[in-house]
């Protein structure tokens, strides 16, 4: 095992005993000092802040909560418009998304399919969410984050199993049972 695995390892199981923040801030330093992977720091960053706001997150009520769902997750032939609020999901059926909206909706959460991460600010301003589910690449979900700690909305991410921008693909089951999470799950 090299040395920068053995240091990701130790900086992850520090990270993840819930430290203060100054203690994340000084793990971030680190770690970039350290040459470590930006994939991996990234991916440390978004399980950090997922642990971090895990439980905040489950007590909002889901009447309260969004989920930002990326455009790439639609297929190429998807025949969605684009809104001032993302796409407007036409239930073509050419992708996964209509079902996962439904299903969040049934819940009581409003669902967005975004085109990029510059509309969440303008989304959360409009929609005043108390949280947010949202579905990205890592950096998407980093930048994300950041946008919900700046206005202190709790938020959880979910990444990517495959990005690149056109027909990506998540784990939905991840994603359903982040959107379940309340007290009784926890």
């Amino acid at each position: 095992m090299t040395d920068n695995k053995i240091l990701m390892k130790i900086l992850k199981k520090v990270a993840l005993s819930e430290p203060s923040p100054i203690i994340l801030e000084k793990i971030e330093q680190l770690a970039i000092k350290l040459g470590i992977d930006e994939k991996e720091l990234m991916k440390l960053y978004i399980e950090m802040k997922n642990k971090l706001h895990k439980n905040k997150f489950a007590e909002t009520d889901f009447s309260n909560r969004i989920l930002l769902l990326p455009q790439c997750l639609r297929s190429r032939t998807c025949e969605a418009e684009l809104t001032e609020f993302g796409y407007e999901c036409k239930e073509c059926n050419k992708c996964k998304i209509p079902e996962i909206k439904k299903y969040a909706e049934k819940m009581g959460y409003k669902v967005f399919i975004i085109p990029g991460g510059s509309i969440i600010e303008k989304i959360i301003r409009t929609f005043k969410p108390k949280a947010i589910l949202g579905v990205a690449c890592q950096k998407e979900l980093v930048l994300g984050c950041i946008a919900c700690e700046k206005v202190g909305i709790p938020a959880q991410g979910v990444v990517l199993l495959r990005d690149g921008c056109v027909e990506t693909d998540v784990d939905w089951i991840k994603v359903k049972k982040t959107l379940d999470l309340s007290p009784e799950t926890l």
